[in-house]
């Protein structure tokens, strides 16, 4: 259109605009809509929305007294013991984003659930963007529309758990990872930098998005790139920058442990480098007798420093046990293993209304993890890189053999391996595809109005 209305000054950009934003823009925001209402509808009418244990205490009480006033202190310590102690359990995305509402008043858990069905909502628009950038406008609705409906992508929002945040932000960090890819310039890398920020901030394991994303991004547009190893140092220092400040209150506030984004991994670990996690009927999973027996000391501190040494000396005993572990955490964690089992495991706290949604997502999965590969090829011959939509799953399936397979723990990585079915659905590859960005390639147009139009391709 552009080539055939090149004498008509302005008016080529702005149908293209047009048509650009606005047809495409309206399916989105249906997708979008239908997304919040399926959320909402698990929420209100599923018989689940009042799973106030665990993690949803802490998030929930944990936002209302941030909102209070109070920082970051430990929820459940004051809920159960009446102790003031600072908490830093997780890392604070998700409680930040529920103190917004708690700030306007919202404090209720069930408030807090339709908040965080907005996030998700939000994460279909994202995963949309997303996919329309790696795939075209047909991958784009695709992918918004697997996002809007996929179980595990809406579970986690009537659940109150930081899943919702760490999807939304691993949606952002794939979009970002592209933009990059696109057009190198370090401005882009500030906001990709930015972006695995806020996934770190959401769940800690995602800070190793950052050297999976960003070191094999530059170094295969290095070509590209006009000066690559500036990107990378920007994109690393931005991502410094967002989480440094809760590094340093954290530092700043426990006197008697050296805290980063979390105090929790060594309760974690005890969790399941146990016989129960390598030996037992419950192999890969986590055992609560386990951590019970693991927790040991008057504070917090000291219960952390016992832990890990439970953990490290039963690792150092059964190093020959840990390939075999490992594999049955990941198999839990795709619902490859003992799916069963593991869907009992997964529901025992919940009960019964979680089963079939619980059900669903395993299915869904299987479903999904035959379709990437094929989407994975259809993206190489279009000439689009899918190392942003592997590092994700490589990042929870790491997180998972060092842990423990659980459904949630999974959850950021579902973007990704949404985008890689919706790349079935690609536009064919352009003749510029996997060249060089838009803006590093010379214009043969003279006119500026025609390198605009051209530059919005």
């Amino acid at each position: 259109m552009a080539d055939g209305d090149a004498g008509q000054g302005r008016a080529p950009l702005l149908v293209r605009c047009r048509l650009r934003v606005e047809p495409w823009h309206l399916w989105l925001a249906a997708l979008v809509v239908l997304g919040l209402g399926i959320r909402l509808g698990y929420v209100v009418g599923w018989s689940v929305p009042e799973r106030q244990t665990g993690d949803a205490i802490y998030y929930h009480v944990g936002a209302n007294l941030l909102a209070d006033g109070h920082g970051f202190l430990h929820p459940v310590a004051l809920a159960f013991e009446f102790r003031e102690m600072p908490g830093a359990d997780h890392p604070p995305a998700y409680v930040v984003y529920l103190a917004a509402a708690s700030v306007a008043g919202f404090q209720s858990f069930f408030e807090h659930q339709v908040w965080s069905c907005i996030l998700g909502a939000a994460t279909v628009g994202v995963v949309g963007f997303a996919g329309r950038r790696i795939g075209g406008n047909r991958a784009g609705l695709i992918a918004a529309g697997l996002a809007a409906v996929l179980p595990t992508l809406w579970m986690p929002d009537g659940w109150v758990l930081s899943e919702t945040m760490a999807i939304f932000a691993t949606a952002l960090v794939i979009l970002a990872a592209y933009r990059c890819w696109d057009d190198a310039r370090p401005v882009n890398a500030i906001w990709l930098g930015v972006a695995i920020g806020i996934a770190a901030l959401s769940r800690s394991e995602l800070l190793t998005l950052s050297p999976l994303v960003v070191l094999p991004l530059f170094w295969f547009r290095r070509a590209s790139a006009q000066r690559p190893v500036v990107s990378v140092l920007v994109a690393f220092a931005a991502t410094v920058t967002v989480i440094s400040p809760w590094v340093g209150y954290n530092l700043a506030r426990f006197d008697d442990e050296t805290v980063l984004l979390s105090n929790n991994l060594d309760r974690t670990m005890a969790a399941s480098w146990c016989s129960d996690g390598f030996y037992g009927p419950i192999v890969g999973y986590k055992s609560y007798p386990c951590l019970e027996a693991a927790t040991v000391g008057d504070t917090q501190a000291e219960q952390n420093a016992h832990a890990g040494e439970v953990w490290r000396a039963y690792a150092r005993d059964h190093l020959g046990r840990v390939p075999a572990v490992a594999a049955a955490r990941v198999g839990r964690l795709w619902g490859l293993f003992r799916p069963t089992q593991q869907v009992d495991l997964e529901t025992t706290l919940a009960g019964g209304p979680e089963v079939r949604p619980t059900w669903a997502a395993f299915v869904t999965t299987w479903i999904m993890l035959g379709l990437a590969p094929l989407g994975a090829w259809r993206l190489r011959r279009r000439g689009r890189p899918i190392f942003p939509l592997l590092a994700p799953i490589i990042a929870v399936s790491a997180g998972a053999a060092l842990t423990f397979g659980q459904l949630r723990y999974r959850m950021p990585a579902d973007p990704a391996l949404v985008l890689l079915v919706a790349g079935l659905a690609a536009a064919p590859r352009s003749p510029t595809s996997g060249a060089e960005p838009a803006a590093a390639v010379p214009s043969v147009e003279p006119a500026p109005e025609r390198q605009a139009a051209s530059a919005t391709t």
